[in-house]
């Protein structure tokens, strides 16, 4: 850069920028010189052509870099024509576009640009930023989906392993390892400690210590009712109905029969000898008076 001279410093976007956005383009110029002062400004803010790929020209409005304190910031924003009335304006997807800064832009010093500088640039493609972003997000959810899986899996890991030091044998291990029982001890308790660690990430949960069952049954509080009912005692099959007699009760009243037949007959044998032997008596008296 010579003294006196004006340049173009930056550009954003750059020169051949790619997948520009299509709504609310702003390009950012920045010069060498103060190109935003009031002597220069209204000649400046007209310094500029956008057009198409086809060389249709586009709205545009430049903007002072005076109101935020940079005199060598010029700010270009596209007002492309909307396509629905109403709705703001937007450059067209998956298409190019050319901004020119005319050589006639000069300082407030009366240095000017001296050839045509121009930007070049290609809006996004809607479509293909679409596929990438449903690719992203497949990936994103099989990617979730695989560190739940790795987490559950550790978590089940992690569960049986506490189950399994629970059950631990610190003779059986003594044993096995040929080491001291104090030594078994150690490496248990160093394995519950890690196994306490990996609990705790993966937010598994140790087994509860099961509660020693007694040899001894419990009394129920409340007897069990059941549908049985008891009796006082065996009850004649004639109180049902019935007629039939068994051998037993046959039995019974033919000894019965018997046994009151033989009173009777004792009875009356009694009656009918008392008679007459009170009256040999009175007879033998009668004769030892004579």
């Amino acid at each position: 850069m010579s003294e006196g001279s004006l340049d173009l410093v930056t550009t954003t976007p750059e020169d051949g920028k790619t997948n520009v956005p299509i709504d609310n383009v702003g390009i950012k110029l920045y010069f060498s010189g103060n190109v935003t002062d009031d002597s220069v400004w209204e000649g400046n803010s007209h310094a500029f052509a956008l057009t198409d790929s086809e060389g249709n020209e586009i709205d545009y409005l430049a903007y002072s870099g005076q109101e935020i304190g940079e005199s060598n910031y010029i700010l270009v924003i596209a007002k492309p024509e909307p396509v629905k009335e109403g709705q703001p304006g937007q450059l067209v997807q998956d298409s190019g576009y050319k901004l020119t800064i005319k050589g006639d832009l000069k300082s407030s010093t009366g240095a000017v640009l001296g050839n045509d500088e121009y930007l070049n640039f290609h809006t996004m493609d809607l479509a293909a930023n679409s596929k990438l972003s449903m690719a992203i997000m497949v990936v994103m959810l099989v990617a979730v989906m695989v560190l739940m899986f790795v987490t559950n899996w550790r978590k089940v890991k992690a569960e049986a392993e506490a189950a399994a030091l629970a059950k631990a044998n610190t003779y059986r291990i003594s044993k096995e390892k040929k080491i001291s029982i104090d030594e078994a001890k150690e490496l248990i308790e160093k394995a519950k400690e890690r196994n306490r660690k990996q609990l705790e990430k993966t937010g598994g949960k140790a087994p509860e210590p099961e509660e020693k069952k007694s040899s001894v049954p419990r009394l129920e509080s409340k007897k069990k009712k059941t549908n049985t009912h008891k009796v006082k005692g065996p009850r004649p099959i004639s109180e049902g109905g019935s007629t039939y007699k068994s051998g037993r009760k046959a039995e019974k009243e033919r000894r019965e029969r018997a046994a009151a037949a033989k009173k009777a007959a004792q009875q009356q044998h009694r009656s009918g000898g008392g008679s007459g032997s009170g009256g040999s008596k009175k007879s033998s008296k009668n004769k030892k008076r004579r």
